[in-house]
């Protein structure tokens, strides 16, 4: 009987000894991989949110652009600063 339980890894060896260690170590490298995961996606939606925030022109500069290339009189970007300077 002793021999049989040595052939079979005993009461306190083999895999019936290691699964707890087993178990501990896929939790701890799901736990890495989830962390790693969230981290990619809020850098991305950071880097995303930065790059939009400096592409959008106030409407200030839009009308400075439109008065620049000559799509606006003299009158008319100052009545429209005007108007932008009240709202």
């Amino acid at each position: 009987m002793m021999h049989d339980m040595m052939m079979q890894g005993g009461m306190h060896g083999g895999w019936f000894a290691a699964w707890p260690w087993l178990a501990l170590w896929i939790l701890l490298k799901l736990t890495i991989g989830a962390l790693m995961i969230t981290g990619l996606i809020l850098a991305v939606r950071w880097l995303r949110r930065e790059t939009s925030g400096r592409s959008l022109a106030t409407p200030l500069e839009i009308l400075k652009t439109r008065y620049a290339r000559g799509e606006l009189s003299r009158e008319d970007f100052d009545a429209m600063k005007r108007e932008l300077e009240r709202s």
